[in-house]
C-alpha cells in the first residue's frame, strides 16, 4: 500500500527518507509544494507528490506528519471544513501518526475529530536531533491507543530506535514540552556559566572545552554548543521554534496552575532574540546572542566562513 508523509522539513524530510530507503512508497504533501517535488525527484519510483492534504488521504492508508505548529495541524486537518484537509477523506481505513510538537489541548480535540471519521490518531513527538532523524535512533512517545501503536511498529520502527507508549493522547505531548523546556533552560544556564568563566579572562574556546568535558554536560549540550561556533548550512531547531514550545509548555502549566518561572523568564529572552532577527538562527545561535547582549568579554563567536556574527 501507499504511505504518506506531510511535512518535509529537515525533521520530516529525513523521516521520509528513512521510509523510502526501507522500501516503502510514499505520497509526499508540504505547504510549499516546491520541497515536496525536489523530494520526489530524488526518489521517482517510490514517491508521488499530492497537491492537497486530502489527495493524499485518498492515495494512502497510513499517514505521517511532522509540521510546525497548531496552525499548521489545523491547515493540513482542514478544520474550518475545508474540502482539501484531511479531515474531508479520512476513513476507516486511515491511520494518523502525527509527530508535530502542538499544544495537547489541540492534540486531543484532534483526536477526537478524527475519530468521528472512523479513522485514528496517534500523537508522535520525537526526541533527537536531525542526525538522530537520519540515523533512524530517534526516541518517540506515543499518546493514543497502544494496540494501534503496535499495527504501526514495523514503519515506526524505521524512524526510531525506541518507541515508548506513553498513555493518552496529550500525555506524550506534555512530556515533550517538558523535555524541550529543559533544553532551553540548560543552554541558557551554559551561557552564563560560561559568562562567569570568560570574566576571569579565560579564553572562550578554553571555557566551552572544559564545560562540554564537565559533570554538567548533558548529551544535548553536546551536540548542541558546538552548532554555534560552526552552524549547520540549515538550521535544525530555531530558536522560534523554541519559543514555540516554550509558549506551549506555558499554556499548559497555565491550564493546570503550575508554575515555570524560569521557564517564563527564558521565553522572554527567547521573544528578545526574536525581535532582534535572530529567531530563525538555529537555537544554538542563542550562546553567541546572548553573550553579546551583556557584553561578554569576547561577544560573540566567529562564525563558519570567518565572518563574525
Amino acid at each position: 500500500m501507499m504511505y504518506g508523509m506531510i511535512g518535509l522539513g529537515m525533521m520530516g524530510r529525513a523521516m521520509a527518507t528513512r521510509l523510502v530507503e526501507a522500501g516503502y512508497d510514499l505520497v509526499v504533501y508540504n505547504r510549499t509544494l516546491s520541497k515536496a517535488e525536489r523530494f520526489a525527484k530524488q526518489y521517482p519510483a517510490h514517491v508521488q507528490v499530492a497537491s492537497s492534504p486530502r489527495e493524499l488521504a485518498e492515495k494512502s492508508q497510513w499517514i505521517f506528519s511532522v509540521v510546525t505548529d497548531d496552525l499548521a495541524i489545523e491547515q493540513i486537518a482542514g478544520t474550518g471544513h475545508d474540502d482539501h484537509g484531511l479531515l474531508s477523506a479520512l476513513g476507516p481505513q486511515h491511520i494518523w501518526v502525527d509527530s508535530s510538537t502542538i499544544s495537547p489541548r489541540l492534540s486531543r480535540k484532534m483526536s477526537d475529530m478524527v475519530a468521528q471519521t472512523g479513522a485514528v490518531r496517534l500523537e508522535a513527538p520525537v526526541s533527537g536531533s536531525v542526525d538522530a532523524a537520519r540515523a533512524g535512533t530517534l526516541l518517540m512517545f506515543i499518546g493514543g491507543s497502544q494496540d494501534v501503536m503496535e499495527h504501526v511498529r514495523p514503519a515506526l520502527d524505521h524512524m526510531a530506535a525506541r518507541i515508548e507508549w506513553v498513555g493518552e493522547v496529550g500525555q506524550a505531548l506534555a512530556l515533550k514540552l517538558g523535555m524541550n523546556l529543559n533544553l532551553a533552560l540548560q543552554i541558557e544556564g551554559f551561557v552564563e556559566g560560561m559568562m562567569i568563566a570568560e570574566s576571569a579572562g579565560l579564553p572562550r574556546e578554553k571555557v566551552i572545552h572544559f564545560m562540554l568535558n564537565s559533570v554538567i554536560a548533558s548529551p544535548a549540550l553536546k551536540y548542541r554548543v558546538p552548532l554555534a561556533q560552526n552552524p549547520p548550512d540549515e538550521p535544525w531547531f530555531t530558536i522560534k521554534l523554541m519559543l514555540k514550545d516554550l509558549n506551549l509548555a506555558l499554556e499548559q502549566a497555565n491550564q493546570h496552575a503550575t508554575a515555570i518561572p524560569l521557564t517564563s523568564m527564558t521565553a522572554d529572552l527567547l521573544r528578545l532574540a526574536v525581535r532582534h532577527r535572530v529567531g530563525d538562527e538555529d537555537l544554538a545561535e542563542l550562546i553567541n546572542y546572548m553573550s553579546a547582549l551583556v557584553g561578554s568579554p569576547e561577544g560573540h563567536m566567529v562564525r563558519k566562513g570567518g565572518n563574525d556574527k
